[in-house]
C-alpha cells in the first residue's frame, strides 16, 4: 500500500509571505539578485507559480518587501541597543564596529542585498523600493541619535546631516571591507571615519 501524500500545511498569507521571502533570500544569495523573480522564488520554495502571484503580485512588489524586510532586519540587529552615553566620536564608532560585525558575519548576504539595492535604483519600477529602503535605515539611525541626545542632554545644529553622515560612513565601510577583506585595518578605519564626528557642535 503506498503512502498517502502529505498535504502541505496550510500558511496564512504572512506566514505565507515570510516564507516566499526566505526562499526569495535563498534565490538571491545563490544566484545573484538579477536571478529573482516569480518563478524562480516559486520554485526555491517549492509552490506554484500563481502562489507567488497571490501574494506578491508582481517582480516589484516582491522586491519591495524583500528589500525593507532585510533592510530592517539588518537596522534592527545593528541600531537594536542605544547608542553608547558617551562622545559622538565613541558612539559613532560603536554602532559603525557593530554594522561591519553584522556584514562581516555574512558577507554573501550583504552583497546580494547591496546588488538588489543597485538594481532597483536603476529601475523605475523599483526604484521607489529603494528609496524607501533607505529612508526605513536612516529612520531607525536617527531615532538612536535622538535617545544619545536626550541622554547626554544636547542638541544637534543638523541632526539630518549627522544621520546622513553616519549612513553614508556605514556603507562606505562596509563596501570597503567587502572589496579588500582588510580585518588588520578595521580599527583604525573606523576610528578615522568616527573622527569626523568629534568636530560636530552640540548645545546644552
Amino acid at each position: 500500500m503506498k503512502d498517502e501524500p502529505q498535504s502541505r500545511p496550510y500558511l496564512g498569507v504572512t506566514e505565507r509571505r515570510q516564507q516566499l521571502l526566505d526562499a526569495a533570500v535563498e534565490v538571491m544569495v545563490a544566484e545573484g539578485a538579477a536571478a529573482l523573480s516569480l518563478r524562480s522564488v516559486a520554485q526555491r520554495a517549492g509552490v506554484a507559480h500563481r502562489v507567488v502571484n497571490y501574494a506578491f503580485g508582481s517582480k516589484a512588489s516582491l522586491v519591495a518587501a524583500l528589500l525593507q524586510r532585510e533592510s530592517e532586519r539588518l537596522a534592527a540587529r545593528v541600531w537594536a541597543e542605544p547608542l553608547p552615553v558617551d562622545t559622538l566620536e565613541v558612539a559613532v564608532a560603536a554602532a559603525l564596529g557593530s554594522f561591519l560585525a553584522e556584514v562581516r558575519s555574512d558577507p554573501r548576504r550583504y552583497e546580494r542585498l547591496a546588488e538588489l539595492t543597485a538594481l532597483a535604483r536603476a529601475s523605475d519600477a523599483l526604484v521607489d523600493a529603494a528609496r524607501t529602503e533607505s529612508e526605513a535605515y536612516r529612520r531607525m539611525i536617527a531615532e538612536r541619535l535622538e535617545l544619545w541626545c536626550a541622554q547626554r542632554s544636547v542638541s544637534l545644529a543638523s541632526p539630518q546631516v549627522v544621520v546622513s553622515a553616519i549612513h553614508a560612513a556605514a556603507d562606505g565601510l562596509a563596501e570597503w571591507w567587502l572589496t579588500t577583506r582588510d580585518d588588520a585595518q578595521v580599527e583604525a578605519v573606523i576610528a578615522v571615519l568616527a573622527g569626523g564626528f568629534a568636530r560636530v557642535p552640540t548645545t546644552q
